[in-house]
């Protein structure tokens, strides 16, 4: 990356983080000279978000990252930045097919036609550091290609500093600071593992292992030889589209069954195997004719702390039986922290949850609207630490529930849990 398109990059977000900083603290500064209220902020943080998003799209690479992050992010952001950034996860466009084909053909060190008997120009889907291509080997195997973005390297070095120096002036200046830092710090971590497609692999090859008593749940093999840091060579997998109702039905396939073994197989990931694929969205999902699940994208693949899964069942167990005492241990168990040490707070919290479900009470379901409830509380009450590996598993479970009422279903957790070792 020359200096020139460093010094832009810099520039548009410096820029944007001046623009934001001014939409909340001119009016605010405004308003206490004038003694009047804080207005409903809803519309300002609309505006704030369309202005992240335009930058996003502008820089792509990290800033894309940053916003499908902050995406993820409920218990930090509010709502209307969140659901506005999430259109992260779907609007990134494509690069021209000659840079992926100069990235392919310097990672592997021979010419496209060396390696491959066909290799598709129209990407069959485009991220915010890579884009996969559909390919035959030579020997006629049908592949699938992840490639990453020439120069993605430079430019997430380059974006991240960016983003340490407007979040480090804007705490600096704040009086009362929203702590990105630790956001970023997460982001970063995030990023490295999901720029390293040998790691990928290695996450892929795990649970494709923590499966392998299971033939129906499918993980792409990894063809190594063809494979580096930066390309990743896979079996190419079809299936239907896991919130294709009328497909699945058309193939005669129950959707309850689907979605009953879609959570079978990410509670066995995150609460016996302990290590699971954090970003499951209908994208990364397929159903075979044959009812087997197909799992994709393994760059986010997590390992949780000892004791989680069970931290976990405890606190859904005792939302169950509304035992107060066990949720407080629960919380504290899977690393929640108040700035006041007053465990009330989570008792407070979880209430809230039971009250977003359909009959007031918790019966084994995290729907959209119980772990939005939970971050609105966590926004409001004196939460100082909400563990990442929480917040990524809520998600996880947010979107299963998400899927299963595309297809007209319930995701229940306890009731997978029961049929895992039933």
């Amino acid at each position: 990356m020359n200096t020139v398109t460093r010094v832009r990059r810099s520039l548009r977000v410096a820029r944007t983080a001046l623009a934001l900083w001014a939409l909340y603290k001119i009016p605010a500064w405004v308003r206490a000279r004038l003694g009047r209220e804080t207005p409903d902020l809803d519309p300002t943080h609309a505006r704030a978000a369309r202005m992240l998003l335009a930058c996003a799209l502008d820089l792509r690479g990290v800033m894309i990252k940053m916003c499908q992050a902050i995406a993820t992010r409920a218990d930090l952001f509010p709502p209307p930045i969140v659901d506005t950034l999430k259109l992260c996860h779907d609007a990134v466009p494509a690069k021209p097919f000659a840079e992926i084909r100069e990235v392919v053909e310097r990672e592997l060190g021979q010419p496209l036609e060396a390696v491959f008997a066909d290799f598709e120009t129209e990407p069959l889907a485009a991220a915010s550091l890579a884009q996969v291509h559909g390919a035959r080997l030579q020997d006629g195997t049908p592949v699938a290609v992840k490639v990453q973005y020439p120069d993605i390297e430079p430019i997430v070095r380059t974006d991240l500093a960016n983003l340490r120096r407007a979040c480090r002036v804007y705490e600096r200046f704040d009086p009362q600071p929203l702590e990105l830092l630790p956001l970023l710090v997460e982001l970063s971590n995030h990023l490295e593992m999901e720029l390293d497609f040998e790691r990928e692999a290695d996450c892929a090859d795990r649970v494709r292992a923590i499966f392998a008593d299971e033939p129906n749940v499918i993980v792409p093999e990894i063809h190594r030889k063809w494979s580096t840091r930066r390309v990743l060579t896979m079996e190419r997998v079809g299936g239907m589209k896991v919130t294709d109702k009328a497909a699945l039905r058309a193939a005669g396939l129950a959707p309850e069954r689907v979605v009953q073994d879609l959570m079978h197989v990410f509670v066995r990931m995150i609460l016996a195997a302990g290590f699971f694929q954090a970003d499951p969205h209908p994208g990364n999902l397929f159903v075979r004719e044959n009812g087997g699940l197909v799992l994709l994208d393994f760059g986010l693949s997590k390992e949780l702390p000892d004791g989680f899964g069970l931290g976990l069942f405890e606190l859904m167990f005792s939302m169950m039986t509304q035992n107060e005492a066990a949720m407080i241990r629960a919380f504290e168990e899977l690393g929640f922290e108040t700035k006041t040490g007053d465990p009330s707070t989570f008792v407070g919290i979880a209430r809230r949850m039971m009250r977003r479900s359909d009959t007031g009470r918790f019966e084994g379901e995290f729907t959209e609207e119980m772990t939005d409830e939970l971050f609105d509380a966590i926004r409001e009450n004196p939460v100082v630490k909400v563990p990442s590996d929480f917040v990524l598993v809520g998600r996880v479970f947010s979107l299963l529930s998400g899927i299963a009422h595309t297809l007209g279903h319930r995701a229940n957790v306890l009731e997978a849990m029961g049929a895992s070792t039933g």
